[in-house]
């Protein structure tokens, strides 16, 4: 496996289009930072006249180059101080803190907006100590050794995602991994060599990852990924997985560490069907946990599989 280090779609940034620590201590303007994506970080200075945000490059000022977001998607204007958000007739939406705009709403200091499946934090001015706690906050979120996102983050935005599947607005599903013996990898070559397995894994996982999914490590040598797809899709998507972990390689010390998961798969609208007739109400922890029960049916069955049913 390779030892470069790219930041993916679904890895933070921390840089933005200022510095948040020294120069100007303040922007009087509102500002936009973007969270999805591969510009996540990147901060978007808003006009008082107003300004589009969309995919269409020659027409939006605040450009986002993702599939899930239309041409022309929203746009923000402003009534003195008060910033007012419209739609835009957009094909996936637009959402003010996972409630949909349905025509106009409010924008107010600290609301995160989501056009599509890209998610911005709104500042109503940019001053850099707000920016900054901003950057901390991602920071926080990050396991900076794998360079992929905590399971805290990973759980905020499956309950997120979890809300909106229930009200029929995304499909969603969850993808459980857990490396295949890695006790034994630990016990074999040592500690160093085990965190250069987990390195070596994110590393190959991450450019699979698109827009529409989060990839996080979930605990130990478990990860999850949250896919916006049905379940078909996402058995595609884990097999992608499974199969380049299985054809990739970790050379540790002159010594070839053979690597192989486990993957299990649910979807959100398997948790909400089988609740239809029953007085429990879907959540989240029993998707995570029918995710989890499949994973353990790969173990079981062999190990290197998908299980999805």
């Amino acid at each position: 496996m390779s030892q470069d280090r790219q930041n993916d779609d679904k890895t933070i940034v921390a840089s933005s289009t200022q510095s948040l620590t020294g120069g100007q201590t303040r922007n009087n303007s509102p500002v936009l930072v973007q969270y999805d994506g591969g510009a996540a970080g990147k901060r978007f200075n808003l006009s008082s006249a107003g300004v589009l945000l969309g995919r269409r490059a020659d027409r939006v000022q605040v450009w986002i180059d993702d599939p899930s977001v239309s041409r022309e998607h929203c746009r923000i204007d402003f009534q003195g101080t008060t910033a007012v958000v419209t739609d835009l007739g957009s094909l996936n939406h637009t959402f003010i803190n996972d409630v949909r705009v349905m025509q106009s709403a409010e924008l107010m200091h600290g609301d995160m907006l989501r056009a599509g499946n890209v998610r911005l934090r709104y500042f109503s001015t940019g001053t850099a100590e707000q920016l900054l706690f901003d950057r901390i906050y991602r920071m926080a979120v990050q396991d900076r050794m794998l360079d992929v996102f905590r399971r805290e983050y990973a759980m905020e935005r499956l309950e997120e995602e979890f809300r909106l599947a229930k009200a029929g607005a995304v499909e969603l599903s969850f993808i459980m991994i857990d490396l295949d013996r890695f006790k034994s990898i630990n016990d074999t070559h040592g500690h160093d060599a085990g965190d250069i397995v987990l390195k070596e894994v994110c590393a190959v996982i991450k450019p699979l990852i698109g827009t529409n999914e989060t990839f996080a490590r979930f605990g130990g040598e478990e990860f999850c990924v949250l896919a916006s797809c049905a379940l078909q899709d996402a058995v595609a998507l884990a097999e992608r997985i499974r199969r380049t972990v299985e054809l990739s390689s970790v050379d540790y010390e002159g010594k070839h560490i053979p690597v192989t998961i486990s993957l299990g798969v649910a979807s959100a609208q398997e948790v909400i069907e089988k609740t239809l007739d029953s007085e429990n109400q879907p959540n989240v922890q029993e998707l995570i946990r029918l995710a989890d029960a499949r994973m353990y049916q790969s173990k079981q069955g062999g190990r290197n599989r998908v299980t999805a049913s």
